[in-house]
């Protein structure tokens, strides 16, 4: 699994008819293997039944030097019965050799993709993954601020405009550090077979500690990659 897939997360500016009423800000470093790696910054919004987020995800220290990498990412959608439906997404991002771009635009659950990457045989069609989140609307209600009696009861599916992603959380264990989630990322359809052969299903842990607003937010997440562990820790 590609850590900027499961780091797609959260952030957007106002809406042009006022300022949101909930707002959210969080940052998280990211360790690859033990080794600080980069930062995470997220900001969410929401007004009513509308919502909006950023993400931004680059290296940082000594890995910026070896590796630039900078992923950023918006989503603006509306909820429905605690659901969230996403309207319009869009991502950028830069390794210094490379740039690439995409967006999603969403009708009655359907995607339709623009994307500076050339098509490959293997990608799933849109019209077939009707009713599936874009990356960050599913990494933000995988991460957001949830009462206790709601915790690791996510299941989600997700489209990249590419490939298509389940991700289900269960299992909930509380300790004197807070109550911590056994999570699965698998992979659906959309990835080449030599994709496919490294790993379809990845184990994570997603660990929450109360929140100042009496809910409980996320810690930490921890996650097995083909490049080793990945943690992501509240900063």
């Amino acid at each position: 699994m590609r850590l900027n897939r499961m780091a797609v997360l959260l952030a957007l500016c106002s809406w042009a008819s006022g300022t949101l009423a909930d707002n959210t800000s969080d940052e998280f470093d990211v360790y690859i293997q033990g080794l600080q790696a980069g930062r995470l910054s997220l900001v969410t919004q929401t007004k009513g039944s509308g919502y909006a987020a950023r993400i931004l995800l680059r290296t940082t220290g000594l890995a910026a030097k070896l590796l630039r990498y900078r992923f950023e990412a918006t989503v603006q959608g509306r909820s429905h019965n605690g659901h969230y439906r996403p309207v319009h997404y869009s991502e950028k991002s830069d390794t210094g050799k490379r740039q690439t771009d995409k967006t999603i635009t969403y009708v009655n659950g359907l995607a339709k993709v623009t994307q500076s990457k050339e098509r490959k045989p293997h990608w799933l069609k849109p019209k077939s993954q009707r009713n599936r989140l874009d990356p960050l609307t599913a990494t933000y209600e995988l991460l957001r601020d949830r009462p206790k009696d709601t915790l690791c009861q996510q299941s989600l599916k997700l489209f990249d405009g590419a490939r298509a992603v389940d991700i289900i959380l269960a299992d909930p264990k509380s300790d004197r550090k807070g109550i911590t989630c056994r999570g699965r990322y698998k992979r659906v359809g959309g990835f080449s077979e030599a994709e496919m052969s490294k790993g379809v299903s990845f184990p994570f842990k997603l660990t929450y500690v109360p929140a100042p607003n009496g809910d409980y937010q996320v810690q930490s997440l921890k996650i097995e990659t083909l490049r080793g562990r990945a943690s992501f820790l509240r900063r």
